[in-house]
């Protein structure tokens, strides 16, 4: 089963198109406060990451298509996640990932994949807060 699970991570990150960690968290941030009013500044010392970091994965989950943003008004913006409909596969792999990362083991899993991904691609210097 466990090898499943794993195949089934990677299928659903492939799918949002979630290539490190930092995405995830920002993705999963975003999504759990329905809307974040603040600036990078802020979200990252909530999450963990650099502000350059911030910045630039916010940029890419918005090219991405999963979260939207609203123009800058004094240094904030408003974010929000864009996870499509129910039954669209993008939010049926979002709800399974986020299923996934409900227990620690879930969340290593995810984490791990990301780690080793970012690692291929040469992508470091990505700390943060990783809830694992």
């Amino acid at each position: 089963m466990e090898s499943r699970t794993a195949e089934a991570v990677v299928k659903h990150l492939s799918t949002l198109g979630i290539v490190d960690l930092a995405e995830w968290d920002l993705l999963t941030f975003i999504y759990g406060h329905a809307a974040s009013l603040a600036g990078t500044e802020k979200i990252a010392a909530l999450v963990g990451y650099t502000k350059a970091m911030v910045r630039s994965t916010l940029e890419s989950l918005t090219v991405k298509g999963l979260v939207m943003r609203s123009r800058n008004s004094r240094g904030v913006r408003l974010y929000r996640s864009v996870i499509a409909s129910p039954g669209d596969p993008v939010r049926l792999a979002f709800d399974s990932l986020l299923e996934v990362a409900e227990d620690r083991r879930g969340r290593l899993l995810i984490a791990g994949h990301l780690r080793k991904t970012a690692g291929r691609a040469g992508l470091r210097g990505r700390n943060g807060l990783h809830l694992a």
